[in-house]
């Protein structure tokens, strides 16, 4: 049986978490306390993993326990720099239809981003814009975090960070329905690919440590995705069907896959999940031969 001391109690009930969760997390924590010796505060750690992998939950279950232990900490998430729906209709008649709908890079304000990530690198006040997806646009300013003194750590997650761009031999045959219909030229996904190689990797360049979380296949985004949105429709009323997560879900695909491949080998953490989001296997970057 699981013991759990009073905040990691209340983490799980607020979460409505198994308390095998907190054993199935403990390595992140483990290297999350290395992570404090090697650097200074204040620092940056990136959360990547595909949707539904459970990124939002380690980062905030981090925040907690550094809280817990006398740090000052946020987290925030690329998706509440989603440009909103006008902003995003602007660049599908730019470049592509399918622009419209966020998530891919180039859907996001990531020069808001890098500001943030610079003044909280700087010990500046800023603010971390939050997004509402039930109503696919950002909240109110007046919903958004404001931090005005300085804290020592910022974690942002999201399901493409730390993926480098890819060579451009690699954008030539369609992944799926979707790019074989809708993207038969590549116009999109070269312009994707563009997006992340420029701004993007500027982000990424301002993390301290990469921790990926690896669902290994993309077949356990559908399932894992579709378990949000029916969370999103019990919460607010809102969200989508079956067949819109199928179809949302391939705009995902080839960067989600594309990230299986290379960030093993980029990143400082590993956790290797199962269909469940079990964790079954961790590989620290700094010994990657234990693999």
């Amino acid at each position: 049986m699981t013991c759990l001391v009073p905040w990691q109690a209340q983490f799980c009930q607020i979460w409505q978490l198994p308390p095998h969760y907190v054993t199935q997390v403990s390595a992140a924590l483990s290297w999350l306390d290395n992570t404090q010796g090697e650097l200074n505060t204040p620092f940056i750690i990136g959360v990547s993993g595909c949707q539904g992998s459970g990124k939002s939950t380690l980062s905030a279950y981090m925040v907690a326990y550094l809280r817990e232990h006398g740090l000052r900490a946020e987290s925030v998430s690329i998706d509440d720099f989603y440009l909103s729906q006008s902003q995003r209709k602007a660049l599908a008649s730019n470049y592509h239809p399918a622009f419209e709908t966020r998530g891919a890079p180039g859907t996001h304000d990531v020069r808001a981003a890098i500001e943030v990530l610079q003044s909280f690198k700087s010990n500046q006040p800023f603010v971390l814009p939050r997004f509402d997806k039930s109503t696919d646009n950002p909240f109110p300013e007046s919903d958004w975090t404001t931090v005005s003194s300085p804290i020592d750590v910022l974690i942002i997650e999201g399901w493409f960070l730390g993926i480098p761009a890819q060579p451009q031999a690699l954008l030539a045959d369609a992944c799926n329905q979707f790019e074989a219909h809708q993207d038969a030229t590549s116009e999109y996904r070269m312009q994707v690919n563009e997006f992340l190689a420029l701004d993007y990797q500027c982000l990424f360049g301002l993390f301290d440590k990469l921790l990926f979380l690896n669902g290994r296949s993309f077949e356990h985004v559908y399932n894992w995705r579709l378990e949000q949105e029916q969370k999103l429709v019990m919460k607010t009323g809102r969200g989508m069907d079956q067949h819109q997560v199928q179809a949302f879900i391939q705009l995902y695909q080839r960067l989600t896959q594309w990230g299986i491949e290379q960030l093993p080998k980029l990143c400082d953490l590993e956790l290797v999940l199962d269909a469940e989001r079990n964790v079954t296997a961790i590989f620290d970057g700094n010994k990657k031969g234990a693999r």
